[in-house]
């Protein structure tokens, strides 16, 4: 059959047209399998009232913007609290039991909220008075002190204790408390500087201690800790290519609401997420300021609280449906990427030792990334 020249200009059209509307997912570091099934996934479900979950910390990011947060707001001593607030917040609902074995000092002895939050509100009474209220020292020379030492090491310790010994409920909000008395700009403001920071740093494990000279009731402790945030292209183009198609993009995650709204509405990271779409962790407020008191009769926003705040707050938006995608790299959202048999696709996003039980899914998309330089890997 012979085509004539108007025939072939509207095949020629049609095809250029059917391209322009397919998925154009960047073909970046994905699994080439992965980058297939998400961009089949956007064909058939765009345009529909369709959504998508995406946890953030080592899913939409590499590594946990939370946590440099913390050790970056240590390192900078951005408290607001005065000393009797501070002793009260490190404890809230912390159980008075010793924590696991892996949580010891130095020499082999056991430690407890007790006996390091004792010493915790000694040296954070010296750094009141001598930094955080008026100023006396510099914060160069308050980093010299033996006090800073001790204050450092053993409140980024008291974190991965309480962690390691506690149950979710308990040990996922606790470091949020250490924003009491702050407002919200000035969370952001510190959030902003600490993924820089984070950014900017080498990917890398380092270790803090404690003072040898003051080692008061806890003794001397030590730990390995993480450094470095990175963003994740592949990931930030694929929230684009959603919402490009009309798929609403939603971040659901344990960290702080307001902190990984910065993190993911900056347009200088590139998710450009819309800020009423992220929901994470809220504290009570009195008028701008956070309190150490978590929101009442709202969900934590990990584990199980990661679907309820789906069914509460989220599937209502969408007449009821189950979200096409859910995203996620740890126990913590277990619970949300099994929940939900309208989900068409799981992307997971692999670490060593996490979520084993659901690469079997037929629905689990595993891809991994370099833990040296936080890229996705093309090649699981």
């Amino acid at each position: 059959m012979k085509l004539s020249v108007k025939n072939i200009i509207i095949l020629i059209f049609s095809l250029f047209t059917l391209n322009i509307l397919a998925a154009n997912i960047d073909e970046g570091r994905w699994v080439p399998k992965n980058r297939e099934v998400l961009s089949k996934l956007i064909d058939e479900n765009k345009n529909k009232g369709n959504y998508v979950i995406f946890d953030w910390d080592y899913t939409s990011i590499y590594q946990d913007t939370q946590e440099n947060l913390f050790r970056y707001q240590i390192d900078k001593l951005k408290f607001k609290m005065t000393p009797e607030e501070f002793s009260r917040a490190i404890r809230k609902d912390i159980p008075l039991d010793n924590f696991s074995d892996e949580y010891r000092n130095t020499s082999g002895g056991s430690i407890n909220i007790t006996k390091i939050g004792n010493d915790l509100d000694k040296r954070y009474a010296f750094i009141y008075e001598n930094y955080i209220k008026n100023k006396k020292m510099s914060l160069e020379e308050i980093h010299k002190t033996e006090e800073f030492k001790d204050f450092r090491g053993k409140l980024a310790f008291l974190y991965e204790a309480i962690g390691g010994s506690f149950s979710h409920d308990v040990s996922y909000p606790w470091v949020l408390y250490l924003f009491h008395g702050m407002t919200q700009n000035e969370v952001k403001e510190l959030t902003k500087e600490a993924n820089d920071f984070g950014i900017g740093n080498r990917l890398g494990k380092y270790v803090l201690e404690s003072s040898d000279r003051l080692t008061g009731e806890t003794g001397k402790v030590t730990y390995e800790y993480k450094s470095g945030l990175r963003t994740q292209p592949e990931i930030a183009n694929l929230f684009h290519e959603f919402e490009k198609n009309g798929i609403k993009v939603y971040v659901v995650t344990a960290s702080l609401e307001d902190v990984v709204r910065v993190f993911a509405t900056d347009k200088s990271y590139g998710y450009n997420v819309s800020s009423e779409n992220v929901y994470g962790m809220r504290l009570e407020m009195v008028g701008d300021k956070y309190t150490a008191q978590y929101r009442k009769d709202y969900p934590q926003t990990q584990t199980k609280g990661k679907v309820e705040v789906i069914n509460r707050f989220i599937k209502p938006k969408h007449n009821g449906r189950d979200p096409i995608l859910v995203a996620g790299d740890s126990v913590g959202d277990e619970n949300m990427l099994k929940e939900y048999k309208g989900t068409k696709v799981l992307l997971i996003m692999k670490r060593k030792d996490k979520l084993d039980d659901l690469v079997k899914d037929k629905r689990s998309l595993i891809q991994k990334r370099n833990e040296i330089t936080g890229l996705l890997s093309p090649e699981n």
